[in-house]
């Protein structure tokens, strides 16, 4: 008996023709297994009645035989661990994972050709064969081949492909990244039987399944498969299935401004002072971070002109933003170099980008995450 692959049927799923020889798998509880042959045969008897002798004779005939073997329905789903449908938020240097999971419910067994992963990402999965084995596949290594056996609706038969892809440690905020995932529905197993569209040389284990044109009639001669369109390629008989996650880069974006201002002198004193000997002058530290992502752990050293004597004459370092003083272990002072440690500055509520002023100054919006440090000097 020939089998004839028929185009396929499809929701949101991937599908594949899987070869058959007979007596290899077992029929579920509830889908009867491809190729199964169906024979069936009708009788009737019936009474003749001579005629001038009033005899009956009962005759008994026999249809002929009538032979079919059951269809493929070849529907496989796959599905992510992602439950929005927003872009997942990853920091730079991280990495973004997806795990998709595939799941049989045909009523034959199907395999699945994973491709060579893109730089930086690796496929990492359990032997649907050896479940004490975890495979993973990088960019080196050789495209990967998943068998799944049958399965029914009570005991669906899923394989789960983790998706790995390290975001480069200079990926900015608001980069997006994806995490891909192409599955080719190919033939589990060399046949004979399986028409392969072009010759009457079977089907080779590995290679991409090629379905019969749509619209092909019903043959009870012929194993067909049916599978949903939705999951054809464009040339309209291979079957093939891309998924993709999407991530949003979610870094830090730090900017350090420092400006000085006088705030009084020995003559006049708070009114419009002038940088004389014996002003107190102030320097501003503004950190502003344009980024998704809280910053935490900065370490800020500003050395001060050697001018000033900063040991003796720093009167005040402080928090303006919060009006909180500095902790004064996370102060050091070095010559004229002031490091405050563990500073913190809190995301931007808003990552729409800066504006640029003629000048080219940013121009920073309020929605960006900023801390203020402030501290005065006397000029000697």
């Amino acid at each position: 008996m020939k089998f004839k692959t028929l185009a396929f049927i499809a929701a949101s799923s991937a599908m594949t023709l899987p070869a058959f020889a007979e007596g290899l798998y077992d029929i579920t509880d509830t889908d009867t297994l491809f190729g199964t042959g169906v024979s069936n045969t009708a009788s009737l008897t019936y009474q003749v009645t001579g005629t001038g002798t009033g005899t009956s004779t009962t005759i008994n005939g026999t249809s002929n035989t009538v032979e079919f073997v059951v269809d493929r329905k070849v529907i496989f789903s796959v599905t992510d661990n992602q439950t929005s449908t927003d872009p997942v938020v990853v920091n730079a240097g991280d990495n973004a994972v997806t795990i998709y999971t595939i799941q049989n419910d045909s009523n034959a067994p199907i395999s699945f050709k994973l491709p060579v992963p893109p730089t930086g990402t690796t496929y990492s999965y359990v032997d649907p064969n050896d479940t004490s084995k975890t495979i993973t596949v990088g960019n080196g290594d050789p495209a990967a081949i998943i068998p799944l056996a049958v399965g029914n609706a009570t005991s669906p038969v899923t394989v789960d492909v983790t998706v790995t892809l390290t975001v480069p440690n200079d990926a900015e905020s608001g980069d997006k990244i994806f995490t891909p995932l192409n599955i080719t529905a190919v033939e589990p197993a060399d046949s004979v039987l399986i028409d392969n569209g072009e010759d009457a040389s079977g089907v080779t284990a590995g290679k991409q399944i090629v379905a019969t044109a749509a619209g092909t009639a019903w043959d009870e001669d012929v194993i067909q498969t049916i599978t949903i369109g939705d999951l054809l390629n464009a040339d309209g008989v291979s079957v093939e299935l891309n998924n993709t996650q999407e991530f949003v880069v979610a870094a830090s974006d730090i900017d350090l401004v420092k400006s000085v201002a006088i705030l009084s002198d020995p003559v006049n004193g708070t009114t419009n002072p002038k940088a004389i000997p014996g002003a107190v002058v102030e320097y501003t530290l503004t950190i502003y971070n344009l980024g998704a992502v809280a910053a935490s752990g900065i370490t800020l050293t500003d050395t001060v002109p050697s001018v000033f004597n900063v040991a003796d004459a720093y009167t005040e370092l402080f928090y303006d933003d919060t009006g909180s003083a500095i902790d004064s272990n996370d102060i050091a002072v070095s010559g004229n170099a002031i490091t405050i440690s563990n500073i913190s500055v809190a995301a931007d509520t808003d990552t729409s980008d800066s504006t640029v002023d003629a000048d080219g100054n940013i121009e920073y919006k309020t929605t960006d995450g900023k801390t203020i440090i402030k501290f005065t000097v006397k000029l000697p």
